[in-house]
């Protein structure tokens, strides 16, 4: 439950801040802005001092909202100077405890916090932090919001009681003060009214019928009253609300509903509510909370995590105590007894996911990529008759459509794969696939067989069950039996009691009333108001009475008739049901009683009421009046219900009563209606129907049926959809056919209700006013006119006609005739001989759309200007030209002729009758066998014949280096086959030969000639090559180098080439690598995959086959040659200094093969997780994006592979600018000394390499001098101190980032004895001050660790001044900037601020004037 502080002091950015929160008296000055959001700063003064400042927040303190009993933490920095004191406040209440409300402060991180420890919700609050100085104050707000741990019952029922004491409206005083409503189980009534109220109206029924409802007017009515209401208490805080999405299922075991809401205020706070009780929900999504609200823009979504059937229940969203959307959660009990399976289908393959339930259901979610599945033209979703087997097809199925899908029943799913494979045959490839006719995903499994089982199964639990409900429902009879009994026992008692005072109370009225009173027992019947019970029975006391039962009411009770004894006399009765009891006195009103009765009329009765479990007791004395008895009537077992008709079609009312006996009045609109020629009206039994054959639009209406008072009501909607006239529909479809350029017109008539919308399309597409388009609508007719048509119009043409109850379509043709296109070709020869030409061609692309009649023929010779006509040759496109002459050639014409016109000629290509036609060029010649002696060929015969038969071949040889073809065979002697031996060879002479065809024309073309080949006998197959071996490689490079094999006479001859062969380990197959042999002992494989496995062989191959294969002894990695890691860089560096805050980037680059593994370590521990480690080939990173103190230490890589491991460590020195030393105080212990002591840096605990340095000053010079540096302690010793002057000392922290800044002490001094002064002036002389430079205190050898700062300094005499220039490495100094060089009263200085390697030599300085010169020299080495 969420406790939400309550803000009474809103202040917003650029208000002023005014009150006395905090302590603060209120002060006027001038408001100011910060920079940053939510703050206010209110200067003091108008001018601020230069180097002071008001105070301002850097980060103020956030927003919390936690858990009752954690602990609260708000957390502030501040700036301005002078320091300014930060307080706080809040706005209900004191937080002058010190142990609930802790104010703290850290030096270090100069963070100031309020720490609330277990928070209670007397603590949710608005509070303030203030920063003051002298010259203004700055204020921020900040809320708590806490979450209540269960409901605090007595607390909510105290607030009630206080609230009580004023009247106020009984709504209110069920919200509770803070937002929330009082938390209690909901009742059935005002759970049923909660769900109507957002419901659709189409689920009012179903609604009703599931909670008892029947009447269903009166439901209306109430409802109407609610919803005004409630939208009166949701306008307070909403301004608009709408698209309620009701509670749904997902496939990721999770349910959410959404809500799109307009908040008037956005800071308005929101509830959750299970039937009525609380339920805390959380707004992060990475959180393990099980409810979740996630707001997007104005859209609110709900989400229930990790289901369980628990979690059903009406949920409700309420906004400061307002219910605004209520959604029924309903948890089937049903889990898959069979699981739908993972698919596998080809592409234009239907795919069916299929499933069985445990528990019947009439629809289950099927979800396809995260989006529900819907029937349409994509998926199929059936469900069989026993309502447990569900399907879901995918129908053609696309490579988009592969991807998870799944079945939702209750909180239970489960999901699957649909894998589509594509078509991967390249014929197909960039055409449309046929659609395939089979199925994927068919189940092996006999799913009937199974949902036959668990039917069975479920047909036993609810016998089960029905049977524990009738055992309940007996037992609780004989128990309220057992307690009618025991109220009768007492009836009779208390009669007999009664009955014994009477007789002693008229004793003495003996005589008058001697004889007995007499009494009757009489059985009634009268009504009550029970619960049902579990099983839907109206309860015992009605199956012990035996009483009618009566209908549910809205509030869930059963009336039930239940009969009963009364024993009457003259003076009063009683009558008791179970424990009731009631005594009347007077006179009554007729009671009603159903059933029949015993009483005269001088007898009274007893009137039976019981209400809600509460009874009464009055007497009656007088004359009762006489009770009638009122007969039930007939009543309906089933009304009329609303239908729609269609104009022309017929229409039925029907209701069901209770008697047959009973006769009813049928109304229309209020007037009585009979049988008529359109109507008809009859009975059959219980059953009343009133019929409309041809419903018309003055059916339409209010329909309602009258029998014995009771009545029922229906409405009968007359729907006009679009209809076309049957026999213009004849008309229409007929197609019309028109010739080119001329027009054609199609006519609809068509009824229906107005507005209609009419629509036209040619082949699909549709039509509009245009040109030579023409579109006409009058009433109940349509026209289409096309004008001046072309053969391209001719298709389907459409009529649409569309209105609001449905649409009609009429489809009809179009053909517009013209004339053909030409003939098409090629030109097909069958036959040119010299007696005939028998040629074919291909019929016109579009014959006009008419039938060919015939084709027109012209035939030219070539050479000559005229064509010879060949008239009319029929419809077939053949023809045989027998009026030919020898060698002559022709060219023809041919034309297309129908009804409507001739088409455009096509003219043909030359054709030769009988003419020389050479044939074409043979295959090249195949050396088949070659021997010393003979050469065998052979060849196959030219594609191209030359129209007649090959009578047999040329084959010429050629000798190599030769350019003269010399015939092999006889030119009279042709070969007749395919085949031949050239036996004309000289043993040891290499030839190539060539092929021509030879046909009745004579001999064509030679074909190219054949290979090279010797004369002579076959060589043998070469041996295995010698010394194969590996002479490199890579990760995807293998270099291989061999010795050919030898040659052995008659056994293994000399190799021509080569072929490289390899195979992966896990393939028994070898793929060779070159495709040529190569003549070269090495070669490259390429194409390796890295550190893969492989197998090598070689093959030497000559011109008498291929040798054995040499394979290598081992398999080989695809790997460089093994190298133990060894690190490439020329320097690297061993210390790295970083100042706190900024990155540290540390490489290094390596070689080793195999691939190494790469091992950061600090301090012989894993690296923490914000430090980032890059590695690549060769290289490897150490990144620290942002570094801290934290972060200093040692770090180790260690690069490890098979062959051997390395590493290298670099010490990483994450540091600041140190913070300045405590207080300085000097104390004298010898005199002409004083020690200096100061309290420690706080850095100096967290940096080992911090040390001190001290400065002096005396009132004398005025100037600070550095006294000492390089002081790891906090004390030291100054000399030489001059009584007289005053004494000041600095102290400076230093660290590798530089100085801090100075503490200084007091001023110190020594007071001197002042002596008489006595000056004695002695003679003056003339004296010659002038000297040759000369140095008095030399240089010094220095020795400086790299990046420490490093001091020279000498002393000089000479006058005049001499003139000093230094020199490194005999290089002056003077003029470069790198170094400081001073020269003061003779006293010369050079700084060198961050020493390097570079600064490692001979350092000189020379001093010059006219009178002489002087040099000194030391040397500096700069260590590591």
């Amino acid at each position: 439950m969420w406790k939400k502080s309550k803000v009474t002091d809103q202040t917003a950015s650029g208000q002023g801040v005014g009150g006395a929160e905090g302590g603060l008296t209120e002060e006027k000055g001038i408001k100011k802005r910060s920079k940053v959001p939510g703050v206010m700063i209110t200067q003091f003064v108008e001018e601020i001092p230069e180097g002071k400042s008001h105070p301002d927040f850097t980060r103020k303190p956030i927003a919390l909202t936690i858990q009752e009993g954690k602990l609260a933490i708000f957390k502030a920095i501040v700036i301005g100077d002078p320091q300014p004191e930060v307080t706080w406040s809040r706005a209900n209440g004191e937080i002058t405890d010190k142990e609930k409300f802790q104010n703290k402060y850290d030096d270090v991180s100069h963070e100031h916090t309020l720490e609330i420890p277990n928070v209670t919700s007397d603590e949710a609050d608005t509070y303030k932090c203030f920063a003051t100085n002298e010259y203004g104050k700055a204020v921020c707000t900040v809320v708590l919001n806490i979450i209540e741990v269960g409901f605090k019952k007595k607390k909510e029922m105290k607030k009630t009681e206080e609230g009580s004491a004023e009247p106020v409206e009984f709504r209110k005083i069920l919200k509770k003060r803070d937002g929330t409503r009082e938390e209690k189980p909901m009742e059935s009534e005002e759970k049923v009214w909660e769900i109507l109220l957002s419901a659709d109206k189409k689920d009012y029924e179903s609604i009703c019928a599931e909670y008892g409802i029947t009447d269903f007017r009166g439901m209306l009515k109430r409802l109407k009253q609610m919803k005004k209401e409630r939208e009166e208490e949701i306008a307070q805080f909403v301004e608009k609300i709408g698209k309620l999405k009701p509670i749904t299922v997902s496939a990721e075991d999770s349910a959410s509903f959404e809500i799109d809401m307009d908040l008037k205020d956005p800071s308005s706070r929101i509830f959750l509510y299970k039937d009525g009780v609380m339920v805390p929900y959380t707004k992060e999504l990475d959180l393990e909370q099980k409810h979740n609200l996630k707001q997007v823009g104005k859209k609110f979504i709900f989400t229930i995590k990790n289901l369980d059937p628990k979690d059903a229940g009406l949920y409700q969203v309420d906004v400061e105590g307002v219910p605004v959307f209520s959604t029924d959660f309903k948890i089937p009990p049903v889990e898959f007894a069979v699981k739908i399976q993972e698919v596998k289908a080809e592409e234009r393959q239907d795919a069916l996911f299929q499933c069985v339930l445990t528990v019947p259901l009439n629809e289950i979610t099927w979800m396809g990529k995260n989006c529900p599945l819907q029937n349409d033209d994509k998926f199929e979703i059936t469900v069989s008759e026993d309502k447990l087997i569900h399907k879901l097809l995918v129908k053609d199925c696309l490579p988009l459509d592969s991807g998870i899908y799944a079945a939702v029943a209750g909180i239970k799913s489960c999901n699957a794969w649909l894998i589509v494979e594509a078509d991967k045959n390249p014929e197909t490839k960039g055409k449309k696939k046929e659609r395939k006719t089979t199925m994927a995903g068919a189940s092996d499994l006999d799913l009937e067989k199974i949902a036959q089982e668990q039917q069975e199964k479920y047909k036993k639990d609810m016998e089960a069950a029905m049977l524990a409900a009738k055992k309940a429902q007996a037992d609780r009879e004989a128990a309220e039996a057992a307690a009618d009994a025991e109220a009768e026992a007492a009836r009779a008692a208390a009669k007999a009691a009664k009955d014994a005072a009477r007789a002693g109370a008229g004793a003495g009225d003996a005589s008058a009333d001697a004889a007995p009173k007499k009494k009757k027992t009489t059985k009634k019947v009268v009504k009550k108001m029970v619960a049902p019970a579990a099983d839907g029975s109206a309860g015992a006391d009605g199956a012990a009475e035996g009483g009618a039962a009566g209908q549910a009411g809205a509030d869930g009770m059963v009336e039930v008739e239940v009969e009963v004894e009364v024993e009457e006399d003259d003076e009063e009765e009683e009558v008791v049901v179970g424990k009731k009891k009631r005594v009347r006195d007077g006179p009554l009103i007729p009671d009603t009683v159903v059933g029949e009765s015993n009483y005269d009329d001088d007898e009274t009765s007893e009137d039976v009421n019981e209400k809600k479990g509460k009874s009464s007791r009055r007497k009656k004395e007088g004359p009762l009046l006489k009770e009638e008895t009122v007969d039930p009537g007939v009543h309906f077992h089933s009304g009329l219900e609303d239908c729609s008709a269609n104009v022309g079609e017929p229409a039925e009312l029907v209701c069901k009563l209770s008697s047959e006996d009973c006769e009813g009045v049928w109304y229309k609109d209020g007037e009585e209606i009979k049988s008529s020629d359109g109507i008809t009206i009859s009975k059959d039994g219980t059953y009343h129907k009133l019929k409309i054959h041809n419903v018309t639009g003055e059916y339409a209406g209010t329909y309602r049926f009258e029998a014995d008072g009771r009545k029922t009501e229906s409405t009968i909607v007359v729907e006009d959809p679009p209809r076309f006239d049957s026999e213009g529909l004849k008309e229409f479809v007929v197609p019309i056919t028109v010739k080119k350029g001329h027009k054609a017109t199609f006519k609809m008539p068509f009824g229906g209700r107005d507005p209609v919308k009419i629509q036209w399309y040619l082949e699909g597409e549709e039509l509009s006013d245009e040109s030579n388009i023409r579109i006409e609508h009058t009433e109940g007719h349509s026209r289409l006119l096309l004008n001046k048509l072309q053969r391209k119009d001719s298709g389907e043409v459409k009529i649409k006609i569309k209105n609001e109850f449905g649409t009609t379509e009429a489809v009809t043709q179009l053909i517009v005739l013209d004339k053909p296109t030409p003939p098409m070709g090629p030109l097909e020869i069958i036959e040119a001989s010299q007696n005939c030409i028998d040629i074919k061609w291909r019929g016109p692309k579009d014959s006009g759309g008419c039938k060919i009649d015939n084709y027109i023929m012209e035939r030219q010779q070539v050479g000559r200007n005229t064509w010879k006509k060949l008239g009319l040759i029929g419809a077939e496109a053949h023809y045989k030209d027998s009026d030919v002459d020898h060698g002559r050639r022709y060219c023809y014409r041919i034309r297309v002729e129908t009804e409507i016109g001739t088409s455009e000629l096509m003219e043909t290509e030359d054709v030769q009758a009988g003419t020389k036609a050479y044939p074409g060029a043979p295959s090249v010649p195949k050396v088949v066998s070659a021997f010393k002696d003979c050469i065998n060929l052979a060849w196959s015969p030219p594609s191209n014949t030359g129209g007649t038969n090959i009578l047999g071949y040329n084959m010429e040889k050629r000798k190599k280096g030769s350019n003269l073809w010399g015939p092999v065979n006889p030119p009279d002697e042709p070969i007749k086959g395919k085949t031949f031996g050239v036996k004309d060879v000289i043993e040891g002479m290499e030839y190539e030969f060539r092929v021509s065809a030879i046909n009745n024309s004579g001999a064509g073309e030679f074909s190219t000639p054949s290979e090279f080949v010797f004369a002579r006998d076959p060589k043998k197959p070469p041996g295995k090559v010698i010394d194969l071996k590996v002479t490199d490689s890579t990760y995807t490079t293998l270099c291989l180098s061999w010795t050919k094999p030898k040659d052995i006479e008659k056994v293994e001859d000399e190799a021509k080439g080569y072929f490289v062969e390899i195979r992966p380990a896990e393939n028994p197959e070898w793929d060779r690598c070159n495709s040529n042999a190569i003549t070269m002992t090495s070669f490259t494989v390429k194409g390796l995959k890295s550190m893969a496995m492989y197998w090598v062989r070689l093959i030497a191959t000559n011109d008498g086959g291929e040798g054995q294969p040499q394979e290598l002894d081992n398999y080989i990695l695809a790997m460089p040659p093994p190298v133990r890691p060894r690190f490439t860089d020329a320097k690297i560096k061993s210390f790295m200094v970083v100042r706190a805050g900024n990155s540290a980037r540390f490489n290094i680059n390596f070689e080793a093969s195999p691939w190494p593994e790469v091992t950061w370590l600090k301090d012989s521990g894993p690296v923490s997780k914000r430090v980032t480690i890059s590695n690549a080939e060769g290289a490897s990173q150490l990144l620290i994006p942002s570094a801290e103190r934290c972060d200093t230490g040692i770090y180790t890589i260690m690069v490890k592979n098979i062959v051997g491991q390395e590493t290298f460590s670099i010490e990483i020195r994450v540091t600041d600018e140190p913070k300045p030393p405590g207080p300085v105080e000097v104390e004298e212990n010898v005199p002409g000394t004083v020690t200096v002591s100061w309290t420690p840096s706080p850095d100096e605990k967290r940096d080992d390499r911090l040390h001190y340095m001290v400065s002096k000053r005396d009132s004398n010079k005025r100037q600070w001098n550095t006294v000492a540096d390089h002081i790891f302690n906090n004390k030291f010793t100054a000399c030489n101190i001059m009584p007289g002057r005053d004494y000041q000392f600095r102290v400076y922290a230093k660290n590798d980032m530089g100085s801090s800044k100075p503490s200084e002490s007091p001023k110190w001094s020594i007071t001197g004895k002042k002596e008489k002064f006595l000056l004695n002036m002695p003679e003056s002389k003339t004296c010659n001050l002038e000297r040759p430079p000369k140095f008095l205190v030399p240089l010094k050898k220095h020795t400086a660790p790299e990046g420490y700062e490093c001091y020279m300094s000498c002393a000089v005499r000479g006058d005049p001044t001499p003139h000093v220039t230094w020199y490194r490495n005999n290089i002056s100094l003077n003029t470069n900037t790198n170094y400081y060089i001073s020269n003061t009263c003779g006293v010369c200085s050079m700084l060198i601020l961050r020493v390097g390697p570079k600064d490692t030599g001979e350092y000189k300085i020379i001093a010059e004037n006219p009178l002489g010169r002087a040099e000194c020299a030391t040397k500096l080495t700069v260590r590591d």
